[in-house]
């Protein structure tokens, strides 16, 4: 069985693919205009490397611009439901390419930006199903702490993730990803290796 699985080189996917690495998978990244793409792909190759695993990119970075045109201030935050676009690309890829089944690492803890994330991802495994690929969401029911435990157990060095919405070289400690992750650390009783502005 051909897996495929999406990645952002954050904490969660990047523990997904270490909590897979035995199983037969592809990595998926998707750039769709976020400011912090050229950094979450660093990561997302760096792990894919040292996974030997194929990543594959899919830049769609226009399709950003048009949902930011005309709200400047909004370039700090993502797209809300986001997801959606991540997983029709995933589910078509897979369904074009022959993968059987698309693995998302989404986690349970609260999304400011997609209120009503359980209902969109249950359509998604029913679309899937139509589809007759297998979507898998292994931490759906765990919080960032604990599949950060996981991911670490499984050989992640989390210096070699990137979580920030800005985009830098470091992590701006201030946006509400850095402060999941600082909170994801906190929780599991892990040092946390980041470097943070603030």
């Amino acid at each position: 069985m051909k897996s495929l699985l999406l990645i952002s080189g954050g904490l969660d996917s990047s523990s997904a693919a270490y909590y897979y690495k035995d199983k037969d998978y592809d990595c998926l990244y998707v750039n769709y205009g976020q400011k912090s793409a050229s950094m979450q792909y660093k990561y997302a190759k760096l792990n894919c490397e040292n996974l030997n695993k194929k990543l594959i990119y899919v830049n769609i970075r226009e399709l950003g611009k048009a949902f930011y045109s005309d709200n400047w201030l909004r370039p700090h935050e993502p797209i809300s439901h986001r997801n959606i676009i991540l997983l029709s690309i995933a589910l078509t890829f897979a369904k074009e390419k022959g993968y059987d089944e698309v693995i998302f690492s989404t986690v349970s803890d609260e999304c400011i930006y997609e209120t009503n994330k359980p209902e969109i991802l249950k359509e998604f495994k029913n679309l899937g199903e139509t589809l007759g690929i297998h979507v898998i969401m292994p931490f759906l029911n765990l919080s960032k702490a604990m599949v950060l435990k996981i991911g670490v157990s499984k050989g992640l060095d989390p210096v070699n993730t990137y979580s920030c919405l800005l985009g830098g070289k470091y992590h701006c400690g201030k946006c509400r990803q850095c402060e999941l992750r600082k909170m994801a650390f906190k929780e599991a009783k892990l040092e946390d290796p980041t470097r943070y502005l603030f």
